[in-house]
């Protein structure tokens, strides 16, 4: 960040409002014209949109609990060192978890700052540390019971208690209420919004039960049915009834209107509350989802676009440019190098990902590197990285196909093209030119395009190479023997 805009930024020490959905695809939103369908109508979050900047390709995580992770942590998942799973810890192993592996919040309440956190948790063996990273935190984990739309949830580290409303609703009910305590606290404020919507088994809010009933203009994806090419995982996916997928994706879409209700209401709670002015607003999500694309439905960490890419906007008016688009390529970590940026703090030199602040500034930028860089553990994070390939082998090797044959991958997005790399010695691999062929159809990944590949596997090799390893005794790029044997 140029000294100039460290200077704008750190001495106005504004609010952060971070939206973060789940499994909320670019195709819901009618400011992502480009990908949304037609009949598609989101006017709080378009709203939003037309005050700041919404980024096209945007690749946070494959799977819930490593975007979560990257976003308390600034590390891809594949980098990030801690234990995330298994029982909860307690006591003298949670101290020393918390001492060993911070997330950054800590840093930032350190510095002044109130921070919050509300919402979808999903890190069993660490809940929000309270008076550490969190003044406040109320969240719900999937072993609390529920559903993603009804569901118990803990008060500052209180045993869950049971909670009757829709949780968009109730979310933004306790939203509400953080963003009217300010009044009392001079403090700035960061406010880590966590929805459980629109996370599948997806439950509508009674009032938009059967909005979408009549729609009937949701055409088949081309890849639903053209395979080839494809590693095997995806050739041998089952037929799909489109007509049940329609049926899915209307229900989908029913659920986002709870969401788009929501930022409407913060947005108005702002203005009320006269914050607006200094507050940043982000809207994000964890990753998107597949419905149908590439054969994949209710699919979500599959390497292609249909199934990764989420929205992501910035808006903060007379700071940021307004109504513009940026076509640079986004991971998990470059939005947590973009918040320290905005909150004034060092990042760690461990930590990944590039500021987006110059790209706030001025859309039509690109940021320095050569390719952005990220990468599928699955739901295995840390020292349990290599259990976990080692797990998708021997399913691999008793017959396994489909969804439960996808070994973890590694992608980049370099130019025009995309480079995805799988573990295991099959040697599978995939490119593609998005720009001509953007529903990723045409694989050319061969001996047509040798030249090509090389490249690819350079820059990929490169860009791992350029990371921590999440586990100790070896490091990622060690189960990808294409990117393992490329020169430093």
């Amino acid at each position: 960040m140029h000294a100039a805009q460290a200077e704008d930024v750190s001495t106005k020490r504004p609010n952060v409002l971070y939206i973060f959905t789940d499994d909320q695809s670019v195709r819901t939103l009618g400011c992502y014209s480009r990908d949304a369908y037609p009949w598609v109508k989101t006017p709080n979050i378009d709203a939003l949109a037309k005050t700041g900047v919404r980024f096209h390709s945007v690749y946070m995580a494959a799977y819930c609990m490593p975007a979560r992770i990257s976003m308390l942590t600034g590390n891809l998942p594949h980098a990030s060192r801690g234990l995330f799973q298994g029982a909860e810890l307690k006591g003298a192993a949670l101290e020393k978890e918390i001492q060993d592996h911070p997330f950054w919040p800590q840093r930032l309440r350190e510095s002044g700052y109130r921070t919050g956190m509300i919402g979808k948790w999903h890190i069993t063996s660490r809940p929000p540390a309270v008076g550490i990273d969190w003044d406040s935190a109320i969240h719900w984990s999937k072993d609390m019971g529920g559903s993603y739309y009804h569901h118990p949830m803990s008060f500052n580290g209180a045993p869950p208690k049971d909670d009757d409303g829709y949780s968009v609703d109730r979310y933004t009910d306790l939203a509400i209420d953080f963003l009217k305590e300010q009044p009392k606290d001079p403090r700035p404020w960061y406010l880590w919004l966590c929805y459980t919507g629109v996370h599948m088994p997806t439950e509508p809010a009674d009032r938009h039960k059967g909005a979408l009933g009549s729609v009937d203009d949701i055409p088949e994806p081309a890849s639903m049915r053209q395979r080839a090419g494809k590693p095997a995982y995806i050739r041998d996916l089952p037929e799909r009834s489109w007509t049940r997928v329609q049926d899915a994706i209307r229900r989908y879409h029913e659920c986002v209107m709870a969401i788009d209700e929501s930022v409407g209401r913060l947005m108005q709670a702002l203005k009320t509350t006269n914050q607006l002015e200094n507050t940043v607003v982000i809207f994000a999500s964890d990753q998107g989802i597949a419905y149908g694309q590439h054969g994949l439905v209710h699919k979500k960490d599959a390497p292609y676009d249909a199934a990764l890419r989420s929205p992501l906007i910035f808006s903060w008016p007379g700071h940021f440019a307004q109504d513009q688009v940026s076509e640079e390529p986004v991971n998990g970590p470059d939005v947590v190098r973009t918040l320290l940026d905005i909150f004034g703090l060092e990042p760690l030199k461990t930590m990944d990902g590039m500021s987006l602040l110059p790209l706030l500034k001025d859309p039509a930028q690109r940021l320095s590197r050569e390719a952005m860089l990220t990468t599928n553990v699955q739901n295995n994070m840390g020292q349990s990285i290599p259990q976990g390939v080692a797990r998708t082998e021997r399913l691999i090797a008793r017959g396994a196909k489909g969804e439960e044959a996808m070994r973890d991958w590694a992608m980049i997005r370099t130019g025009d093209y995309k480079y995805i790399g799988y573990c295991g010695e099959a040697n599978e691999e995939e490119i593609y030119n998005l720009a001509d062929d953007p529903e990723e159809l045409v694989n050319l990944a061969d001996t047509e395009h040798r030249t090509l590949v090389e490249e690819m596997r350079r820059k990929a090799a490169k860009e791992l190479r350029a990371t921590q390893s999440g586990f100790d005794r070896g490091h990622y790029i060690d189960f990808f023997p294409l990117l393992k044997q490329q020169p430093n």
